[in-house]
């Protein structure tokens, strides 16, 4: 039975293979190049003549294509419309799958020597970039000046932009002047039993957020008082974080907290009647960062280079705002239509990875809010 999963493992791979071989063949037949040098907005002279110089290698090389795996790179169109608009003749072939196939695919073709990947976009901490024969580092130029690309795993992994959580409302039971706006409003007895929110008892979002209020810095502000006296607001949980927002569209419950952006924003294209606080008056504001990694070996590794420095330079940070609703890493980056730039938003620390850091948060978590 073993013999039989890795010949359907190695078969699924053949297949995938050979599709994308399929694909990227269309795609290099016809590749149009510019035939003047990019000028990309806001870069410097010096960051411009890198990216030229990556795009004429690319081309060069016949590599005009670039294959980012990943849970949700298809989502992300809007903001890769603007990169190959810009550099026209690279052509994007987006792969969505969970992050345990990701991951397989991955060891499966370092294995084999037989690359099809070349980034792999995730979450926080995409587990390939801790494996040294699978990703890279990206030598980036485009961003700005003194300001220090943030990556860990010695380089590999590099964070590239950032989302944000907020509370969400039925604006047909809530109206906006109404909705809380900090944590502490939470605690008003108006909300007792009225509060979606996704389970604090297992692996998620909300449980970095809640241990980002308990921190020592935190402690006089927030800290385990207040966790206790939200617990007491009787909180009402959610199948998943997902369905918190689907939950209060549907008006199951007024109002829903720590809501991922994303998810906040599917709703919205459905027509769901609902409305988002973010940020918080109070500065509790929370941020989940994007990531990615460049695949060792890519076989599309200047348009690979190529896309991780435009995604830094000025116009790629812009379009992080405009097209995907999410925030740029550097200093400058600005925010989403109607949000303040990075530069202005109080927010809570990011989420530490290390089990031993968040045991203790975590175990006081699930006695607190203990069904």
């Amino acid at each position: 039975m073993e013999f039989s999963r890795t010949k359907l493992r190695a078969s699924a791979l053949a297949i995938t293979a050979g599709l994308l071989a399929a694909l990227t063949a269309c795609a290099s037949a016809g590749a149009t190049k510019s035939s003047s040098p990019i000028e990309v907005p806001g870069a410097s002279p010096e960051a411009n003549k890198y990216m030229n110089e990556l795009y004429d290698k690319a081309f060069a090389a016949g590599n005009t294509q670039l294959v980012l795996y990943g849970p949700g790179v298809t989502a992300n169109q809007a903001l890769n419309d603007v990169f190959t608009n810009r550099f026209p003749g690279i052509k994007l072939l987006p792969q969505d799958q969970a992050d345990a196939q990701t991951l397989t695919k991955l060891d499966a073709e370092a294995q084999s020597g037989k690359r099809i990947a070349d980034i792999y976009v995730g979450g926080e901490s995409p587990q390939a970039a801790a494996k040294p024969n699978i990703c890279t580092t990206v030598d980036v130029r485009t961003a700005d000046p003194g300001f220090t690309i943030p990556t860990e795993n010695d380089g590999r992994l590099i964070y590239f932009a950032l989302r944000y959580f907020g509370f969400v409302y039925n604006v047909n039971e809530v109206k906006e002047q109404d909705a809380p706006k900090s944590w502490h409003d939470l605690l008003d007895p108006k909300w007792k039993g009225k509060i979606a929110v996704g389970d604090m008892t297992v692996p998620g979002g909300i449980r970095y957020i809640l241990t980002s209020l308990m921190l020592p810095e935190n402690e006089q502000k927030w800290g385990r008082a207040y966790m206790r006296d939200l617990a007491g607001q009787n909180l009402q949980i959610s199948q998943s974080e997902p369905m918190v927002p689907t939950d209060v569209a549907s008006g199951r419950f007024p109002i829903g907290i720590a809501v991922y952006s994303g998810y906040y924003e599917d709703q919205k294209k459905k027509g769901a009647p609902i409305g988002m606080v973010f940020p918080l008056q109070d500065g509790g504001n929370f941020m989940a960062r994007s990531a990615l990694c460049a695949i060792k070996d890519a076989p599309h590794a200047e348009a690979a280079q190529l896309y991780v420095n435009w995604l830094y330079s000025p116009e790629g940070q812009k379009a992080l705002a405009e097209k995907d609703n999410s925030y740029g890493r550097t200093p400058t980056a600005p925010g989403p239509a109607g949000l303040p730039s990075l530069d202005k938003l109080s927010r809570l620390p990011f989420s530490n990875p290390d089990p031993a850091f968040n045991k203790p948060y975590f175990d006081f978590i699930n006695q607190a809010f203990k069904k």
